[in-house]
This record gives structure tokens, sequence and C-alpha cells, in this order.
């Protein structure tokens, strides 16, 4: 599956962690699709795993951070398992500019099928 609104930088350390982030800045009138984007990827990632997220260090088989910013205001995102959709309540508007940074790492297994599926570096 081809990825459009977020383009991954990746890294793998002597570990075999491998670490993608992705930071973006759509026009208002892609916010929506950008975080239905997001949703679809973790939505994949938490369907994949055999685990939810955590520290790698600590077992973990992968884990993420989001962060959303309107201007230089933190905009709360939460992610609901059970629904398989970020919680943006706290959202002032879907048609809003903002920016978007995303940091996902994980295992070798973890990043093959992560490269496999999404088509990434």
């Amino acid at each position: 599956m081809n990825l459009q609104f977020l383009e991954f930088d990746c890294c793998e350390d002597s570990e075999g962690v491998v670490c993608w982030d992705a930071l973006a800045q759509p026009a208002a009138h892609h916010t929506l699709a950008m975080l239905q984007e997001v949703t679809e990827l973790l939505a994949w990632v938490h369907r994949y795993a055999s685990y939810p997220p955590g520290p790698l260090e600590e077992g973990a088989d992968w884990d993420f951070d989001l962060q959303i910013h309107e201007g230089h205001a933190s905009i709360e995102t939460r992610w609901n398992s059970v629904l398989q959709t970020l919680d943006l309540s706290k959202m002032p508007s879907a048609s809003i500019e903002i920016t978007l940074s995303l940091s996902l790492s994980g295992t070798r297994s973890f990043a093959e099928a992560f490269r496999e599926h999404w088509n990434t570096p």
C-alpha cells in the first residue's frame, strides 16, 4: 500500500531496531485525509502486532510517538486500541493546517512486515 501524505526517513541500529520518522504539514484541505492515513497505518500496526506498543528495550516488538501541532500549540491525541482510531476530540477543526510528526520503531521482523505492506524504505 502506498502512502500519500507520510514520507518516512528510516534508520536501523546495531541491535536491529528500525525507526521510521515522518514529518508532514499539508495544506489545510488535506488535514482530514492525512489523519485518515495515519489512522489506517496505526490500525494496521495494531492488527499486525501481537502485543500493544511499548519500549523496545523492555521487550516490546514496536512503539510509536505521534505529535500534532497547530502553530505552536500542541493538540492532544490518543490512540483508541478498541475502536482502532485516533481520538482527536481536542482538535478544533478537521480543516485546520497542522504539523504532524510520527515516529514508529520496531524489531527486524516487525520492520520486514511494515516495509512489505507500506512500501517504505
